[in-house]
């Protein structure tokens, strides 16, 4: 992506939900610079003041939350003019006029005039479905689904880009940086209000090969007689297969989930090729990209094959390849959107029967 300015990644949400640590860990990720909440230090400060003098906790005024969306301003522009790709940002300005309208119950003209010139690339909202920890200073815990319910309206209302992090720490991590990768690769993410995508874990195997199964049952039921289906499924499709997938480092696994449920709805596997053509160095294989049949069209058929695209750009290859069988029209054109063309042949054996596929390649 060719810019002029760092992107600008925003982390905003309601108290207790890993804000920054994930910016501290974001910006070791990217090794590059991150700015902390202004507020929260002006707050510290504060109560350490008022403690010093016996007085009891004060109360926020409609200037001090000015002065707070300004300097966390500043010093996010200052930020930004020191690094060249990234920036890492624990709330804005955007974000303090919602704190205003918290404590206060409405909006401040000044206070959102000063959000409303915020530059930001992406945001990631992290979900409150984690523990409160009470840290001597935060008072929110009772708000928290209100504080991020707001928070994703007023984000939807603007038009930014932004992805929900949800789950497990690891989880959330591995969301963040998939989206920050998809933007640095001039693919801009959009949060799903039906669907999630992350790297696969170990744990997720048996999810895996459950989609894969019931994918290959749905695609092929007119030409594949059903006892040799199932005796394929059971020896390409077992959890082994996918916790060999899993553990090995040439391999790359993300998982589509369905947002509300978690159930699994998709996935794809990036893998050392192993295909019938003349290779090049670095060429790395698609192994497999399915989802469900009811979500084509859904969008996540792309996110997936982007993720893909861009994973193999990470490892400097120079082709991504893929086989696949050669009456499916459907997914053939898919694949040529996403600038594959056919390079070769190969026969796929299914019980004992052949089919022939086609071989493609993307040029990256």
């Amino acid at each position: 992506m060719v810019s002029s300015r760092p992107l600008r990644i925003v982390l905003i949400g309601a108290e207790s939900t890993g804000k920054t640590t994930l910016c501290e860990q974001l910006a070791a990720h990217y090794d590059t610079e991150w700015v902390p909440e202004y507020g929260r230090e002006h707050w510290e400060r504060k109560i350490s003041d008022q403690h010093l003098k016996g007085g009891e906790i004060p109360s926020w005024t409609d200037d001090e939350f000015i002065h707070i969306a300004e300097e966390q301003q500043r010093r996010e522009n200052e930020a930004a003019a020191r690094v060249s790709r990234l920036l890492i940002c624990d709330t804005n300005a955007f974000a303090t006029g919602t704190w205003f309208e918290r404590y206060a119950g409405h909006r401040h003209r000044l206070v959102d005039a000063i959000g409303a010139r915020d530059t930001v690339d992406l945001y990631l909202i992290p979900t409150p479905d984690v523990p409160f920890v009470q840290d001597g200073v935060r008072d929110g815990e009772q708000i928290r689904d209100w504080m991020h319910g707001r928070f994703l309206e007023l984000v939807q209302a603007t038009g930014t880009p932004y992805i929900l992090l949800a789950g497990a720490w690891e989880q959330r991590i591995q969301q963040a940086t998939f989206a920050i990768d998809l933007l640095l690769s001039g693919v801009t993410p959009m949060q799903s209000a039906e669907f999630r995508i992350r790297r696969a874990t170990a744990r997720d195997a048996g999810m895996l090969a459950q989609i894969g199964a019931a994918t290959f049952l749905e695609t092929y039921p007119e030409i594949i007689p059903g006892p040799d289906m199932v005796e394929h499924c059971a020896a390409q499709h077992s959890i082994s297969v996918y916790e060999r997938y899993l553990a090995n480092p040439a391999c790359t696994v993300w998982l589509a989930e369905y947002m509300t449920s978690g159930a699994p709805v998709g996935y794809a596997v990036n893998c050392p090729p192993d295909l019938p053509v003349a290779k090049e160095d670095g060429d790395v294989e698609l192994k497999r990209i399915y989802v469900f049949s009811r979500f084509h069209g859904a969008g996540l058929g792309r996110i997936l094959m982007l993720a893909a695209l861009h994973d193999a750009r990470l490892r400097k290859a120079s082709r991504l390849l893929l086989g696949a069988y050669g009456e499916n029209r459907r997914a053939i054109r898919f694949y040529q959107k996403h600038g594959f063309e056919q390079i070769g042949t190969r026969k796929f054996l299914v019980g004992e029967q052949f089919f022939d596929d086609v071989v493609l390649a993307a040029r990256l």
